[in-house]
């Protein structure tokens, strides 16, 4: 089954506190975005990044620069939500795309060992979306801050990205979703609107969001981390 992956690049830096696309911040050296797009290339044929569109030519700028120009076929203008710069990613697919992988690019840590249980998944059963158990204890409040309940953890799971779909039924869940208005967080939740179910596999708890300046000094200790265990295996 032919996997391409769609990667999502129309972030900004406001609460990064950067004046620049977060994506386009460097992680040990290296800009955020390519260390998302990397991972993929052994297991995708191809991928497609969406951008602002102001940023089209820089980004295919820095993804020649970076040798990723021959894996990332198309640089896409991104829409006003996530959903609809999803779309765009879709629509720049080859025709023979069988599994979608939509990935962040701000999760610039991601392995290839969350990529492929999320392909094998989809693969398997029509959809793999990366997401880890949740470990602080979790209420539902009201709109005065009152906890109405505490949930039940074993029952929760904090979702990540990559989120890997058939693209028959990823494409069938958009399509509801503009039918019917529906703006969701993500994929998963345009699937589940649809009815149709979502399988969850393991992702990682290093495989963070790029949000704010904590999450970038967490992320430069995490790859030196790394880079130390390679260096002694």
């Amino acid at each position: 089954m032919k996997a391409c992956a769609v990667i999502l690049g129309g972030g900004s830096g406001t609460r990064m506190g950067a004046k620049q696309n977060k994506i386009f911040l460097p992680l040990r050296g290296v800009p955020a975005i390519v260390r998302a797009a990397a991972p993929f290339t052994g297991l995708c044929a191809e991928a497609v990044v969406a951008a602002r569109p102001e940023e089209l030519e820089d980004m295919r700028a820095l993804l020649r620069r970076y040798g990723l120009d021959s894996f990332v076929k198309k640089v896409v203008p991104g829409g006003s939500t996530r959903q609809e710069s999803v779309r765009h990613g879709l629509d720049a697919l080859p025709g023979d795309t069988d599994i979608v992988l939509i990935h962040d690019g701000a999760r610039a840590l991601v392995t290839e060992d969350v990529i492929r249980r999320a392909m094998e998944s989809a693969a398997e059963r029509g959809s793999g979306v990366a997401a880890i158990p949740v470990t602080d204890t979790i209420k539902r409040v009201d709109s005065n801050g009152r906890a109405l309940e505490t949930l039940n953890r074993d029952e929760l799971r904090a979702m990540q990205t990559p989120q890997a779909f058939r693209l028959s039924l990823l494409r069938q869940a958009h399509e509801k979703a503009e039918k019917d208005g529906f703006l969701g967080t993500d994929d998963a939740a345009l699937l589940e609107h649809a009815g149709l179910p979502v399988y969850l596999t393991l992702g990682d708890p290093e495989n963070l969001k790029l949000t704010t300046p904590a999450d970038l000094a967490l992320g430069e200790a995490i790859l030196t981390l790394r880079r130390e265990k390679e260096a002694l295996s």
